[in-house]
This record gives structure tokens, sequence and C-alpha cells, in this order.
């Protein structure tokens, strides 16, 4: 229960650090949403901003934290998730009310000053050969080698398994719940590895397809800096998804086996979740969002070449119907977000929402 207690802290207080660092990893020309010149993070009236937000939402983390301690030792299961279901979310309810506010603050200065885009159009073209990729698709085939040894493992190991089959543990470690051995249950982890393998392999794909935001004001600087950063993504995501369909699989049938207990699978899970976690983190507070902290060292202007903010609703909805793109980067976090604009955006939400059905009902079916 210790090993459990650990992660689900580090984790709502690695939640806290990504969410109250947000505004700072943005892009230099993008303030609380609103497009500004990199000059005016340091204006005065704006500064102060940053500090508030981050002060709301580490306070709101640290209440987060102290509700799951306080729950955790009841042993109750539903008051414990609720628990941290409420320690998740309102960080994330924190943030986003406080940006919406001080977007409106950032919206007034910048019509106080007159901050306005450049009347004349910049273009810049780039040669692909200069600026760092994702890496290839192709290597998300590594999700179906290891589907694949799942179910292999589980034809070979089917007769070694238990007539009971442990499916879940209360907090305290204790299991709960027992599934009857069948074929079904004991491909329950190549159907979780596969549906992860199509949940990554789909982000992979949106990296690769999305729109490369590139500064005319600094052309050569900010495509370099958004290629390593989306590279750097590319990779985690790839190994993070890798470890984590591996070590769901491998404690599953280890807990089965009863080699280890089922509390402890979960808390290797989730060791293995933070490993994946933290170079995310990593990744966002070293590049910034889209290379935007990167692109801000070497950017040399304080102009502003282009002004999206008329395309952003609350700062996190994108809709440009004369975008051709997809996916974009986000305004307000780390990621990449869908131009609502374009009916092909909506069929993906769609075919996502039916995935997720498809994965739900199989994973009801296998688990007895």
């Amino acid at each position: 229960m210790t090993g459990i207690i650990i992660g689900i802290m580090l984790t709502v207080a690695l939640e806290g650090v990504i969410l109250a660092a947000t505004p700072l990893i943005m892009p230099p020309t993008e303030c609380f949403t609103v497009t500004v010149p990199p000059s005016a993070k340091g204006d005065p009236r704006i500064r102060p901003l940053f500090r508030t937000h981050t002060v709301i939402v580490a306070a709101c983390t640290l209440i987060g934290i102290v509700c799951v301690a306080l729950l955790l030792p009841t042993n109750d299961d539903i008051l414990v998730t609720m628990g941290m279901l409420a320690a998740t979310v309102l960080p994330v309810t924190a943030s986003f009310v406080y940006m919406l506010h001080a977007r409106k603050l950032v919206q007034a200065i910048k019509r106080e000053e007159g901050w306005t885009a450049s009347p004349s159009h910049t273009a810049a073209i780039i040669s692909d050969e200069t600026i760092p990729r994702p890496i290839p698709l192709a290597w998300e085939l590594l999700h179906l080698a290891v589907v694949l040894a799942l179910v292999a493992f589980a034809l070979l190991a089917y007769d070694r398994l238990p007539d009971q089959i442990p499916m879940h543990a209360g907090f305290d470690g204790a299991v709960t719940d027992y599934a009857d051995k069948s074929l079904r249950v004991v491909m329950f982890p190549a159907i979780v590895a596969a549906f992860m393998g199509a949940a990554f392999a789909f982000s992979h794909w949106s990296i690769i397809h999305s729109k490369r935001p590139v500064d005319p004001e600094a052309p050569a600087t900010s495509a370099l800096a958004y290629g390593q950063f989306a590279r750097a993504q590319s990779i985690v995501m790839l190994a993070g998804g890798l470890l984590l369909s591996c070590v769901i699989g491998v404690t599953f049938f280890l807990s089965s086996l009863g080699t280890i207990q089922l509390g402890t699978a979960g808390t290797i899970v989730m060791a293995a979740s933070l490993l994946f976690v933290v170079p995310e983190i990593w990744v966002s507070l070293h590049y910034g969002q889209a290379g935007g902290r990167l692109a801000g060292e070497l950017r040399s202007s304080d102009g502003i070449a282009r002004d999206d903010d008329r395309y952003w609703v609350l700062g996190i909805f994108y809709f440009n119907r004369d975008d051709p793109s997809i996916f974009v980067p986000k305004r307000f976090g780390s990621g990449w977000t869908l131009n609502c604009g374009r009916p092909v955006a909506w069929a993906t939400i769609g075919l996502f929402a039916l995935v997720m059905a498809g994965f739900v009902i199989a994973s009801f079916f296998a688990a007895g």
C-alpha cells in the first residue's frame, strides 16, 4: 500500500508541476493564449499574472494531495477513487479558469498598447532537410510485436495458470475480484496492449502530420525548435507506450501465477507510468510547448508577424476552415489539438469514441 500511496502522490504532484509551468513554456509570442510581442511577458501588468497562476495551481495541487492522503487510510475504494478524481480535476479546472481571467486582462492590454501583426505579409520557406523530424511511424510496429508476444505467452502458459485469475485489488492491496480462467480472460493484457498501441500510433501519426508553426520573424530557429520538440515527443511516447504495454502484460501474468501480489503489480505499473510521465514533463519544460522556449531564446526581434487570436475559442479550441491542417500545437498546454473547423476533425473524434467504446466492451468481456 505504501508504494501505491507514493505513486498517487507523485502523479498528482507531477501534474501540478506541468500545469503550474504551462504559461511559462508557451511560445514567446503567446501569453495566456493571446498573441503578443515577446517583450510583453516582462510587462509589469502581465508578469504578476504568471506568479498568480503558479500559486493557484500549486495550492490546488496541494489540496488534492492532502485529500487523497486523508482518504487512503479509509480503504474505501469509492471514496479514494473520488478523491483521486478530484485531485486530478481541481488543478486542471483552476488553471483553465484562471487562464480565461488572465486572457481577458492581456487582451485589454493588447488593445490599449495597439499590439498588432505587421500589415505586410511575410512568408518563410525552410528546407525539410535541415529540420529534425519525428521518428518514422514504422517504429510503432513494435507495439504489434508486444501484442503477439502477450498472445503467445497466454497460449503457452494457459495450463499453468490457476482456475481463478485475480482481476482487481483495493488500495490496500487485497484482491477484491476474481475471474474464472478462460481464453478471453488471459488475453486481457493483449487487448490492453493492442488498444494502447493503436492510441500511441495515432498520436505519433498526428505529430507527423501536424501543422509545423514557423515564426516569420525567425523562420529557421522556430522551425528547428519545433522539429526538436516534435522528435523528442515522438521518441518519449514510443518508449513510454512500449514500456507500459510490457509492464502491464508481465505483471498481469506474474500476479496470475502467484509470483507477485496483484497490489504489487499495480505499484509496478504506477512506477512505469511515472517513468513515462517524467520524460514527457522534461521535454515540455526543456523545449517549451512546440519548441517555444528554445525558439524564444534564439529570437532576436520583438515583432508580431502573425495573429491567430480570432481562430482560438476560449484559447483552447481552434476553428479555422481555411487552414488545411487537422492537427495544430496547443495554445495553452503541451502537445497538439484538433482544428475543429475541418469536418475530418469531427470524424476523427467520432472514430476515437468508437474505438474507445470497443475497447471498453472488449475489456468488460475479457474480464469475465
